[in-house]
């Protein structure tokens, strides 16, 4: 188990975030491309620059659905906004395994599960400038792939307001 730090950068014209180990280090970035209409990011190991994963919204889809694919372009994952009244709802498929929901998502307070078993809890401070997200993660080597998959599920709660802000 450990614990990451992410941050979502604010005043920017692109989605970006930062997610820092435990020593304040700059371990993954994910940036948006500039003016995307299919919002496309790329998740990055600071250290060495490599991209591990892409991200990119189906253009024409009345509820938010995001496709997450490896640097050779084969998809690893989809993550769609469910139509729901009450509160918000999350789908995610993936080859890696599918991975339910449960919490407070408009809070930014939420579990991973995959088959019952916790991977990841996220849990959103509040006295911060921009949002600032305390992560943990239970399996360490599956760490970039649920933390590619928390910044999608962020994203989908803030198309919204990132719309209004372009």
């Amino acid at each position: 188990m450990k614990n990451y730090y992410m941050k979502q950068k604010v005043f920017s014209f692109r989605d970006r975030y930062k997610v820092f180990d435990q020593e304040q280090n700059v371990i993954f970035h994910c940036e948006g491309k500039l003016f995307s209409l299919a919002r496309k990011m790329k998740f990055i190991e600071t250290s060495t620059d490599t991209v591990l994963f892409n991200f990119r919204r189906k253009v024409l889809s009345f509820l938010a659905k995001y496709y997450l694919s490896d640097p050779e372009g084969k998809e690893v994952a989809v993550i769609k906004r469910q139509f729901s009244i009450l509160k918000p709802k999350v789908e995610i498929e993936s080859s890696l395994g599918n991975i339910s929901l449960e919490g407070d998502y408009f809070a930014h307070n939420f579990t991973l599960f995959e088959d019952g078993v916790e991977l990841a809890n996220v849990q959103k401070k509040w006295i911060s400038w921009g949002d600032s997200y305390v992560i943990t993660i239970q399996d360490e080597a599956r760490a970039p792939y649920l933390l590619a998959v928390i910044i999608l599920i962020d994203s989908i709660f803030h198309e919204k307001t990132n719309q209004n802000r372009h």
